[in-house]
């Protein structure tokens, strides 16, 4: 191989390797932003399995509650 086609592959090289940095310090930013708005102190807190409750459940045991008494 010739020093000018050395040079040529060095140089595409070094291009891949700035490319490749590069979207690797996007997609740690994307991690970093996400985990904040999933874990983060203003997120709503998820049930453990991950799915949504259709009712809060303390105020439906609070309903409970207050049914029974009623009922006294």
């Amino acid at each position: 191989m010739s020093q000018e086609n050395l040079e040529k592959i060095i140089a595409q090289q070094a291009t891949t390797i700035q490319n490749l940095t590069d979207e690797i310090k996007l997609l740690r930013e994307q991690v970093v932003y996400l985990t904040q708005k999933r874990y983060g102190k203003s997120s709503k807190q998820m049930s453990l399995n991950g799915q949504t409750n259709l009712f809060d459940e303390p105020e439906a045991q609070d309903d409970g509650e207050n049914n029974l008494l009623e009922l006294r």
